[in-house]
């Protein structure tokens, strides 16, 4: 039963199974559980403040949530939070340019990257400007033609009479392309978020972008993807175009139908998901729901998605679909999607994506299996893996790192060479810093491109050069990553089955939109035995997890077959164990019922 809450408790449960005995052992995956610390005083007030459960309380106030701050947690909105444009540097000089353009009803060409943020900055500001009547012309560069703006087809763009452009979730490093663009006679736009170079900014007309070395540190947009950039644009942009008359002999734009757009390049780009991030996001889900975007809109029927969808369907449905394009196929689909006017065109794009993404999986297999032999075939020197490889696909490198990561919990670097050419992506930890590292090789000599976030880059730089690189991150990375491999599984609560309740559930839901930085609460169920296992599709597991007093529930743990967890539930013989995961609301099909995620296991 639950304690000290008719719904659930998140405090210890003072029996010979409390919390501590969890943390002084190891789960079956490796990991020890954690359970993470709230001042009760604050909890309590939290509650009262706020009208909410002792649950959530706990959960808000353990991840750093006071008395000031939960109203804009739980509650936000456009109108409160959501902040104006014009404090972001350049931005109202942007805005003014491309309103002189259309103004002049001249056409705007528009350079995105290849992955999904560059995809949805791309869309939103390309059907923006056509509801507007704007002629629109878009380039998003292949992976050979390397990450960020591409001179020569810039000088395409003017010869197509563009005299301005504007570059997507790229430019910040494009020192060389933007300023032969400039001295041509184009002006140029960046809308970016990644991390400036320390030699400064490109020689654009305008760079708008959170993260330039004269930003503040604290300001609230500083960790907005790059959609959330463009949007904020668009809205800076509409005001401009309001205060000069354009639309008094046109209907006004309704801005807000971008949000979806927004939520969907947000999570895919793992952004913090708190601020404004949080509010954006949350708001795109429920534009998402009025299914007014055709792309999404056949997305959702390509996979028969029968609810309504979540950050989980934006990051690991929908979005490796739209990356499929920018990493196997031709890189413009995605965009091409996301910007439809037609369903029939929608419904073909979505499914070439499909077909790229079953692709996309093959070649991943074949380049994760060789990077893993590469890795476990000698002994780990290093506080980072570094794995490569000749002519390893360039498309799928990114999302190697990331299932390396996983793995063995360290900073990952994998390189594709290409006869001189090497192409490299990163992943991290916490605790060490991509951006800045991939930064300052780049200052260096070290690589020939490079930029990303603290936890994810991308890199280029000659063959000649990888000997160098590998001395400069053993000489980097601290070396203590390497012995601070012990993984930790962060404990929300500890509860009994017979407090699963839909009620919980519903609490719980109070916290989403779930994400980077705002995880789904994770609750440990001590002494539970596993009953009807059956192997799914894709390795998922099914099960009933019971305990001893009869109470039960619906459980499943995703992707587990080949994994030690899943090797415990098959094999089981009336074990008992403690289980840590996810309670979550079942809509599948239009069933209303609960099911807890497993996402470990720990003998009891």
């Amino acid at each position: 039963m639950l304690l000290n809450n008719n719904q659930a408790t998140l405090k210890k449960v003072e029996t010979g199974n409390n919390m501590q005995a969890f943390e002084n052992q190891q789960s079956y995956s490796g990991y020890t559980w954690r359970m993470r610390k709230a001042d009760d005083r604050l909890v309590q007030v939290l509650a009262r403040q706020n009208n909410i459960s002792e649950t959530v309380s706990r959960i808000l106030v353990s991840r750093g949530i006071t008395p000031e701050t939960a109203e804009a947690f739980l509650h936000p909105t456009l109108k409160k939070n959501l902040p104006h444009p014009f404090t972001l540097k350049d931005m109202e000089k942007a805005a003014n340019r491309m309103a002189d353009s259309i103004m002049a009803k001249e056409p705007i060409g528009l350079m995105g990257d290849y992955d999904v943020d560059g995809a949805t900055s791309t869309a939103s500001l390309k059907l923006f400007l056509e509801d507007i009547g704007v002629n629109v012309l878009t380039f998003i560069p292949e992976r050979e033609d390397g990450y960020g703006p591409n001179t020569a087809k810039m000088l395409a763009f003017q010869q197509a009479g563009c005299h301005l452009i504007a570059t997507l979730d790229c430019g910040m490093t494009a020192f060389e392309p933007i300023d032969t663009g400039t001295k041509s006679g184009l002006d140029i736009l960046v809308l970016d978020h990644h991390d400036a170079d320390i030699k400064g900014l490109p020689n654009a007309y305008a760079v708008v972008n959170p993260k330039r070395l004269d930003e503040s540190l604290d300001h609230p947009c500083r960790h907005m993807a790059a959609v959330g950039v463009v949007f904020l644009f668009i809205v800076a942009l509409n005001a401009v175009l309001r205060a000069r008359g354009f639309y008094q002999t046109r209907p006004e734009p309704n801005i807000k139908r971008f949000l979806d757009l927004v939520a969907f390049g947000t999570v895919c780009d793992v952004m913090k998901l708190t601020g404004i991030n949080r509010l954006l996001v949350k708001s795109g889900l429920q534009q998402m729901r009025l299914g007014e975007n055709i792309g999404l809109n056949a997305l959702a029927q390509l996979v028969n998605l029968a609810e309504a969808p979540s950050t989980y369907h934006l990051g690991y449905v929908f979005g490796p679909r739209i990356n499929a394009c920018g990493r196997v196929g031709s890189s413009d689909i995605g965009m091409r999607l996301l910007s439809s006017h037609d369903f029939m065109e929608a419904h073909l794009l979505a499914q070439k994506l499909e077909e790229l993404n079953l692709l996309r999986r093959d070649i991943e297999a074949d380049v994760l299996l060789s990077a893993i032999e590469q890795v476990e075939s000698k002994p780990l020197e290093t506080p980072f893996i570094f794995v490569k490889g000749d002519a390893w696909h360039q498309g799928v490198i990114g999302i190697v790192a990331g299932r390396l990561k996983d793995k063995y919990n360290l900073p990952v670097f994998v390189l594709s060479i290409e006869g001189d050419e090497v192409k490299g992506s990163s992943r991290s930890v916490q605790g060490v810093d991509l951006g800045t590292l991939i930064m300052n090789a780049l200052s260096r000599g070290i690589l020939t491109r490079g930029g990303g976030h603290p936890m994810a880059a991308g890199f280029s730089l000659k063959k000649d050069k990888l000997e160098a690189f590998y001395t400069y991150l053993t000489e980097n990375i601290p070396a203590d990553k390497k012995t601070d491999r012990l993984m930790t599984l962060d404990i929300d609560g500890l509860i009994d089955l017979h407090g699963l309740t839909r009620e919980l559930a519903e609490d719980i839901n109070l916290l989403a939109p779930f994400g980077e930085a705002n995880p789904e609460p994770v609750f440990a169920i001590p002494n539970v035995s596993v009953a009807r296992i059956t192997l799914l599709k894709n390795g998922h597991i099914s099960c009933i997890l019971t305990n001893q007093s009869g109470d039960s529930v619906q459980a499943i743990a995703f992707r587990a077959a080949d994994t030690e967890i899943g090797n415990r539930l098959l094999t089981t013989r009336g074990d008992v164990f403690h289980v840590a995961g996810i309670l979550r609301q079942d809509h599948w099909r239009g069933r209303d019922k609960i099911q807890f995620q497993i996402l470990d296991l720990m003998a009891a």
